[in-house]
C-alpha cells in the first residue's frame, strides 16, 4: 500500500514540474514583440501592435495601434481597432464605454465610406440601446439591415429581421395595445422565408418558434402550437439539441396551459431525454425543465415523480452558481495576467539586469517546492493514519447528516406547500382585479403600471361603468404580500358594493370606509384593528370631458396639455377604515378637461423606493419631473419608460413596496 502511494505522488510531482514550461500564447507575444523591434514599415507595425492586444487584451497595445494608424492616416485600420476595442467592452458587459468606441469608429467609417464595417457597428449599437431605448435600437438596425440588402446577404438580413421583430416584440403596444405584436410577426415571417429558402433547419426551427410566440400572444394558440410542432419535426430531423430541447418544453406548456397534462408530460419528458444525452449539458436549461416536469407530475398527483424533479431543479441551480463562481475566478485571472503583462513591459529596460537574480529565486524556488513536496507526502500519511482512527467517529456523524437531511427537505416540502398557496392565493387575487383590455376599451390613453413586492399585492387597481360614466381607482391596503392581499380582495367587493349604490365619489368613499369597518368588525375603540387603505377615486364622463375626484391620503395630479406643472388636487386627510370614524365625509372635486390633459393617481411605493448612486429615496418631487419629462410620449411609452427608469433607479437593492400608477388622457 505504502510502495502505491509513494507511485501516486512522484506522479504528481513530475505533473507539476511539466506545468512550468512556458504556454503557447506568451511564446506567440514574446515572438510579435521580437518581430516589433526589426519592423521598420508603420502599416506592419499597426497590425503588430493589433495581434499583440488581440493575445495580451492589454489596452496599452490596442492604443499603441490606434495612435500609429491615426499618424499615417490609415482611416480603415483606425475605425476597425475602435470596433474591435469597443467589442471588447461590450463583451464584458461594459457597455457605455463600448458605445464610446463604436460611436468613434461609426464616425470614421460613415465619412470614408467603410459599408462592410458599418453594418457591423450599426448592429453592434442596436443591441446595446435594445434594452434602454427600443426605438432608437431599432433605428440602428434599420441602417445595418440596409447595407445587408445592398449587398445581397440575406443570411444577414434575417438575423436582422428577427432582431428588429424581438425588440417590437418586447414593446407594450402604442394605442392599440396589438399593434406591436403585429409588426413583430410581419418581422419574424420575413426571417422565416428566408431561412426556408437559405437558412439550416436549426435556424428554420428557431424563426418557428419566434413566430409561434407571437401568434400565442395575439390569442391564436392554435397556430401557435401548430408552427412549434412543424419547427420541433425539423429540429429533431437535423439533430438540433438545443431548438429540439425548447421546442418540446414549449409544446408541452402548451398543452400544461390547457390542463391536457398527458399530453404536456410526453413533450416535456422529450426534451428531458434530448438534454440528458447532449454532451453539452446546459444547467440553465436542464433546471427550467426540471422545474416544469415536476409541476406536471404535480398536477398528475405523482408527488413522488415530482419531488424528484423539483429535487433535480435545485442542484442545476447549485451547480449553475457553483460555475458562475469559476467563471468569475477565471475572469479575474484573466484580468491579473493582462496587468501582469503591462507592468511588464514598463519595465523592460531593467528586466535584462535582473534576469540572473530570477533565475537564482526560481532555483530558491524550485528547491523549496521540493522540500515542502516531501513535507506534504509525511503529512499525508500522518492524516490517513488519522483517518483511520476517527472512522467510528465519522459512521456517527453520517447517521447525523441524515437527519439532518432529513429534516432538511422536510422543511423544504413546507416551504413548497406554503409558496404553492401564495401563488394560488394569486390566482384568486388576479381574478378580482378588473381586464385590461376593459380598462384599454374604455380609456383608449391610458395604462397601469402594477409591479408587487411580493407574489401578492395589497395595491390594486378598481374599474367599472355605470350610467355612461366610467369610475377608476389606485388603492394602497395596510401591508403588503398575504395579508395586503386579503385586504385588497375585502376593498374591492366592498368598492363594487358602494358603486352600485352610489354614483358621486364622496358617497361611495364614505359606503367604503362603512363597509370595510363592518367587514374587519372596526370600532373607535383602541383595541379594534386599524388595517385599512387609503385611495384615488375617479368617476369620468368622457362625452363632457368632466372628472370628479374624492380620495382618502392619495391626490390626483392633473397636467394641461402644454403646460410645465403639475396641479394637485389634495385627498382628505384620513384613510378608508381602521380608526376613521363610521359618519366620515370625504370631499369630491369637479375638474373641467380638455383633449390632450392628462391626469395620474397612484399609491406612495414608486416615490418611496431607495435607489440612485447614494442608495436614496427617489422622492415626489423627482417621480413629479418624470411625469412631466415625458408627457411628448405616448400613454404605452410612459408606462415603459416609468418601468424601465424604476427598475435603472433600483438597481440591486430590494423593492420596498408595492406600485401602481394609472395614468389616462383626455
Amino acid at each position: 500500500m505504502k510502495k502505491n502511494y509513494l507511485y501516486f505522488f512522484i506522479f504528481v510531482f513530475a505533473f507539476c514540474f511539466c506545468k512550468l514550461d512556458l504556454p503557447a500564447r506568451s511564446i506567440k507575444i514574446d515572438s510579435l514583440r521580437n518581430l516589433l523591434e526589426s519592423a521598420k514599415v508603420d502599416t506592419l507595425k499597426v497590425e503588430i501592435y493589433f495581434n499583440l492586444y488581440q493575445l495580451s487584451d492589454s489596452l496599452f497595445y490596442g492604443n499603441k495601434a490606434l495612435e500609429l494608424a491615426r499618424k499615417i492616416k490609415d482611416t480603415k485600420s483606425e475605425s476597425y481597432i475602435l470596433f474591435v476595442i469597443g467589442n471588447k467592452y461590450y463583451f464584458h458587459e461594459k457597455y457605455d464605454v463600448s458605445l464610446e468606441y463604436f460611436v468613434k469608429a461609426m464616425k470614421i467609417a460613415e465619412t470614408h465610406g467603410f459599408k462592410d464595417l458599418l453594418a457591423s457597428i450599426y448592429l453592434k449599437i442596436g443591441y446595446i440601446y435594445r434594452p434602454g431605448d427600443p426605438s432608437i435600437a431599432v433605428e440602428y438596425y434599420g441602417k445595418s439591415l440596409s447595407i445587408f440588402k445592398e449587398y445581397n446577404d440575406e443570411h444577414s438580413m434575417s438575423y436582422l429581421y428577427s432582431a428588429i421583430g424581438n425588440v417590437y416584440e418586447g414593446l407594450p403596444g402604442g394605442d392599440e395595445p396589438r399593434n406591436n405584436k403585429n409588426i413583430a410577426l410581419s418581422y419574424y415571417l420575413k426571417s422565416l422565408n428566408i431561412r426556408y429558402r437559405l437558412g439550416s433547419p436549426g435556424e428554420v426551427a428557431a424563426s418557428l418558434n419566434e413566430t409561434s410566440r407571437i401568434y400565442d400572444q395575439l390569442g391564436r394558440q392554435d397556430k401557435a402550437l401548430e408552427l412549434q410542432k412543424k419547427g420541433l419535426a425539423i429540429a429533431e430531423k437535423a439533430r438540433s439539441v438545443e431548438n429540439i430541447v425548447y421546442l418540446s418544453n414549449l409544446i408541452g406548456q402548451d398543452y400544461f396551459q390547457k390542463k391536457n397534462y398527458k399530453l404536456a408530460l410526453d413533450y416535456k419528458l422529450r426534451a428531458f431525454k434530448t438534454l440528458s444525452e447532449s454532451k453539452n449539458l446546459n444547467y440553465t436549461i436542464m433546471g427550467e425543465v426540471s422545474q416544469s416536469l415536476g409541476l406536471t407530475y404535480a398536477e398528475l398527483k405523482d408527488y413522488k415523480k415530482a419531488s424528484e424533479y423539483f429535487h433535480l431543479f435545485i442542484v442545476c441551480n447549485d451547480s449553475l452558481r457553483a460555475r458562475t463562481n469559476n467563471v468569475n475566478l477565471d475572469n479575474l485571472k484573466h484580468t491579473l495576467a493582462a496587468e501582469s503583462e503591462k507592468q511588464h513591459l514598463l519595465v523592460k529596460d531593467a528586466e535584462i539586469e535582473k534576469q540572473k537574480a530570477i533565475v537564482d529565486k526560481q532555483i530558491i524556488i524550485r528547491n523549496t517546492f521540493i522540500a515542502g513536496f516531501v513535507l506534504l507526502i509525511a503529512l499525508v500519511i500522518f492524516i490517513f493514519r488519522v483517518y483511520r482512527q476517527k472512522q467510528r467517529t465519522n459512521r456517527e456523524l453520517d447517521i447525523t447528516n441524515k437527519k439532518i437531511e432529513f429534516a432538511y427537505k422536510l422543511i423544504k416540502e413546507k416551504t413548497n406547500e406554503i409558496t404553492d398557496s401564495i401563488h394560488y392565493a394569486l390566482r384568486i387575487q388576479k381574478a378580482t382585479l378588473p381586464h385590461r383590455k376593459d380598462i384599454w376599451t374604455a380609456l383608449q390613453k391610458s395604462f397601469v403600471l402594477y409591479k408587487p413586492k411580493d407574489i401578492v399585492s395589497g395595491d390594486f387597481y378598481w374599474f367599472a361603468e355605470k350610467d355612461q360614466t366610467v369610475f377608476i381607482a389606485a388603492m394602497d391596503c395596510t401591508g403588503h404580500g398575504v395579508p395586503g392581499a386579503f385586504m385588497s380582495i375585502i376593498g374591492s367587493e366592498r368598492l363594487n358594493d358602494a358603486v352600485h349604490n352610489e354614483n358621486n365619489p364622496s358617497k361611495i368613499l364614505s359606503l367604503l370606509n362603512q363597509g370595510i369597518k363592518a367587514s374587519l368588525r372596526q370600532s373607535e375603540n383602541v383595541e379594534s384593528t386599524r388595517d385599512g387603505m387609503d385611495i384615488a377615486l375617479c368617476s369620468i364622463d368622457l362625452k363632457n370631458k368632466v372628472v370628479n375626484y374624492a380620495g382618502a391620503n392619495r391626490p390626483l395630479w392633473i397636467i394641461k396639455k402644454n403646460t410645465i406643472c403639475i396641479e394637485e388636487i389634495k385627498a382628505t386627510k384620513c384613510a378608508i377604515g381602521g380608526l376613521t370614524k363610521s359618519d366620515q365625509h370625504f370631499e369630491t372635486h369637479t375638474i373641467q378637461l380638455e383633449d390632450g390633459d392628462t391626469f395620474y393617481i397612484f399609491t406612495d411605493g414608486y416615490s418611496d423606493q431607495d435607489g440612485g448612486d447614494k442608495g436614496k429615496k427617489l422622492m415626489t418631487k423627482k417621480f413629479r419631473q418624470i411625469l412631466l419629462d415625458i408627457q411628448d410620449k405616448t400613454m404605452q411609452e410612459q408606462e415603459a419608460y416609468l418601468e424601465a427608469y424604476f427598475e435603472k433607479w433600483r438597481g440591486t437593492k430590494e423593492q420596498l413596496d408595492d406600485i401602481l400608477i394609472i395614468g389616462v388622457r383626455i
